[in-house]
């Protein structure tokens, strides 16, 4: 056990590491160093420590890179160093790569007998690749997530649904597992006028609210609107900061309701999101960012159709 603990207090002082603010410039949170390379030298750290004199079987490294790693999630939550949002997004790649750590440090220990030398190279491993990376142009992806939902309603009715939103109840929604894992949920949306240039304001759980610019009024076919973030609408324990709508690594950029009229006077309804990811882990944050939107997209469809119906 003291092997397993062992790896799961490397990753925590990492973490106590990376949050500096004297050194944040070059060691940052959102990157491969930490997001990969750290839990990779986790599982590794504990398979090393674990081993002693004898071969270390291939279930043993499973179990003991395993270990350390939950521990190590366990560990940040209960000292508040991320909160569970940003837990349950990172928690299939540490894993993944601690358990891969843990398999390359088995290799080490059972084929070269790796030396204490071999440990303090994969504890370096994470700060010596942060200050390179750090200097690496960011790359940003801009992603566009559309859902469709058939509703037995007209577009005109559909339509006049979605400018004002008013007292949105927790079971219209729906269960999504992006609510069940603390984002907050829509309570009301409201707009002034009806036309292009108008703003349309959302307002969420936890404070939350930000703006959408009208950018295409065409009733009843679509309405289209770019977002704007404003200073303080999304305070700061609404969100883990490394997931803020608007902060150092997420955004969104625009998007919009589009409406067909099906044969039988019925209406498909789509909605569509375009946002731009700044962090480092290109495919995984645009996976995740999909995924949120989706399930976020198909409750304020469910919505859309539950009151037009019942209209």
């Amino acid at each position: 056990m003291g092997a397993v603990l062992a790896g799961a207090a490397y990753g925590l002082l990492v973490r106590v590491a990376f949050e500096w603010k004297v050194l944040h410039a070059f060691l940052q949170i959102v990157s491969i160093a930490f997001l990969i390379v750290c839990p990779f030298s986790v599982g590794a750290i504990a398979v090393l420590r674990s081993a002693g004199q004898q071969s270390i079987s291939l279930y043993r490294q499973f179990i003991v890179a395993l270990l350390a790693m939950s521990i190590f999630l366990v560990a940040m939550f209960a000292t508040l160093l991320e909160g569970l949002i940003c837990l349950v997004l990172v928690a299939p790649v540490f894993i993944v790569a601690a358990l891969i750590g843990g398999f390359i440090a088995g290799i080490f220990h059972n084929y070269f007998r790796a030396t204490k030398s071999t440990v303090a190279a994969f504890a370096l491993l994470p700060l010596l690749l942060a200050p390179v990376e750090s200097f690496m142009p960011p790359v940003e992806s801009v992603q566009s997530v559309t859902n469709t939902i058939h509703i037995s309603a007209s577009p005109e009715r559909v339509f006049s649904q979605i400018g004002n939103v008013r007292d949105i109840r927790p079971e219209e929604l729906g269960t999504t597992f992006v609510h069940f894992i603390g984002l907050p949920k829509p309570v009301a949306a409201d707009m002034r006028c009806n036309t292009a240039g108008c703003v349309r304001t959302s307002h969420w759980e936890k404070n939350v609210w930000f703006q959408e610019v009208i950018t295409e009024w065409d009733e009843p076919n679509a309405m289209h609107y770019r977002f704007v973030i404003p200073s303080g609408g999304v305070p700061r324990e609404a969100l883990d900061r490394h997931v803020e709508i608007g902060g150092e690594y997420f955004d969104l950029i625009d998007g919009g309701y589009d409406l067909t009229r099906m044969r039988d006077g019925s209406t498909k309804l789509s909605l569509t999101t375009r946002f731009v990811n700044k962090s480092q882990l290109r495919v995984y944050g645009d996976l995740w960012g999909k995924m949120v939107l989706k399930d976020f997209h198909r409750s304020i469809l469910h919505l859309m159709k539950l009151r037009s119906e019942r209209a």
